[in-house]
């Protein structure tokens, strides 16, 4: 529980972002040291986890587009000009994750990460506790690497 003040801390720092404040990188907590670490835009999770469906420059046009017929995954780079020129976070955030999303806005075709992620963590872990913080982290990479590739508003 020592850990507590600082995830809310953390939480304040995303609320205020999500209010429109030009996110670069989010502060957050490393779940070995529980020190705070900075988390920069990268691609490294985009392709590892997305780039396959959304294509490596996030419009929309990866290969597994041939392989799903009629499912269009969405141009990425467009959700802050698509949201008055704000980008998303808690959204994203929401969307990434997957483990909340409300039934009754129907089926995603989009994987849970959420699930996919905590379930790594789990097997490299074991239960833990801290493999909840190290979920949000790996959601926040792509949260972040996403904002950093947004085109501005027309």
């Amino acid at each position: 529980m020592a850990y507590l003040p600082r995830m809310v801390a953390m939480a304040l720092v995303v609320a205020v972002y999500a209010g429109g404040v030009p996110l670069q990188a989010q502060p957050t907590y490393d779940p070995e040291t529980r020190e705070p670490v900075v988390i920069s835009p990268t691609d490294w999770e985009f392709n590892n986890s997305c780039a396959s469906c959304h294509g490596e420059d996030g419009k929309g046009a990866g290969f597994l587009t041939r392989v799903f017929r009629g499912v269009n995954p969405g141009d990425l780079t467009r959700l802050a000009a698509d949201n008055g020129g704000t980008f998303p976070v808690e959204r994203v955030y929401s969307v990434i994750d997957g483990r909340a999303e409300v039934a009754a806005h129907g089926e995603s075709k989009m994987p849970v990460w959420g699930d996919r992620y905590m379930t790594a963590a789990t097997g490299q872990w074991g239960p833990d506790e801290l493999n909840e913080l190290r979920v949000r982290n790996r959601i926040y990479a792509l949260v972040h690497y996403l904002q950093s590739i947004q085109v501005p508003a027309e």
